[in-house]
């Protein structure tokens, strides 16, 4: 079932669904003094079958002594929280929960979640919502892990942002058997006496275990800031067989296919010798891009696939497209598709 109003939703004490299984709330207001009406809706109590809960967009107005509780003994909640869940206190103790979402939430929140059989973990925060989460246990169950990371600490969020890469850093350490990582990367390096450190390569330990990794470059981070951090979080991984990453934005009207600094990606610490497949989305033509696929080319001996999409507002010539297609040409492969925006190739 998916509740999606746009309006406050008045729940009642007496509300049973005992084939519900799937439940989705979206874009809801929950009225002060109703959270344990909500905590009671997604028990085993109201909904004994229930298997997936998703919260997109639900604000829970609370009085300031008002408490949420979800707390559940047998399997049930497999997917649960995600996105702006407003309230003072919500405790999770889910054992059979296995996806668990978090894409934004109030920061005066305190999220409590106790999920032993965790495999999916998504806190993708930005700044500043760390504190409203605490994970407990190892997780060593959890396989998929999504994180913010800030390669770059601006004095204005200074702070904040150290504390998104502390909690990302303890999540990393929790979950120990990690085999595909998402990461966005903030924070843009504006000048030199900006007092701003790159601080990957310290932070992230070594990651054997993961074998597809996506990198999410936030739309702060300039076009041509983004190489030496990818690049230093490539040195973290010896195993990766799918890389992805993904350029969301493109400032127009700037001269950005030409890189006045040094080639990120010639670094004897980044080995691709296990890469099969990379996906790279919203491309300008960049001498940073050209220079990333040159390096996979030269040690990435066993890929088979290059998936690149262009930025739909891509104003560079078609030569940079062109020369993306010669270099992977020049290795053995050949071009199962290509329009304006869009590149496959296979070997």
């Amino acid at each position: 079932m998916r509740l999606a109003l746009n309006y406050e939703l008045r729940l009642s004490a007496d509300m049973k669904f005992t084939s519900l299984t799937d439940l989705s709330l979206e874009r809801i207001k929950i009225p002060p003094g109703d959270l344990h009406l909500l905590a009671r809706l997604v028990s085993t109590e109201s909904c004994p079958r229930l298997q997936k809960l998703r919260m997109v967009h639900v604000c829970l107005q609370v009085f300031h002594h008002e408490e949420m509780w979800l707390q559940e003994t047998t399997d049930v909640l497999p997917d649960a929280v995600e996105d702006d869940a407003n309230v003072r206190s919500l405790e999770l103790r889910t054992p059979g929960l296995q996806a668990l979402h978090i894409l934004s939430c109030n920061p005066e929140v305190m999220l409590c979640v106790s999920v032993p059989r965790l495999e999916e973990l998504a806190l993708p925060f930005e700044i500043g919502y760390t504190r409203c989460v605490k994970v407990d246990g190892d997780l060593t169950h959890v396989r998929s892990l999504k994180i913010c990371l800030w390669s770059y600490y601006p004095r204005v969020v200074l702070s904040r942002a150290k504390a998104v890469n502390d909690a990302s850093k303890r999540h990393i350490k929790l979950c120990t058997s990690v085999t595909c990582l998402d990461v966005t990367l903030c924070g843009r390096k504006i000048s030199k006496d900006d007092q701003q450190v790159e601080i990957l390569k310290s932070m992230i330990p070594h990651l054997p275990c993961v074998t597809s990794l996506t990198v999410n470059v936030s739309p702060p981070v300039g076009r041509r800031d983004f190489g030496a951090s990818v690049a230093t979080l490539l040195t973290r991984f010896r195993n990766l067989r799918c890389l992805s990453k993904h350029l969301p934005f493109y400032l127009m009207g700037l001269k950005q296919d030409e890189c006045h600094h040094p080639d990120h990606w010639i670094s004897n610490e980044i080995s691709m010798s296990h890469l099969q497949e990379v996906e790279f989305t919203g491309l300008t033509g960049t001498d940073c891009e050209l220079w990333l696929m040159k390096a996979m080319l030269t040690s990435a001996k066993k890929l088979h696939k290059v998936d690149i999409s262009f930025h739909p507002d891509f104003c560079q010539n078609k030569g940079k497209i062109d020369a993306f297609e010669h270099m992977l040409h020049g290795e053995g492969m050949w071009t199962s598709h290509r329009d304006t925006l869009k590149l496959i190739v296979f070997r």
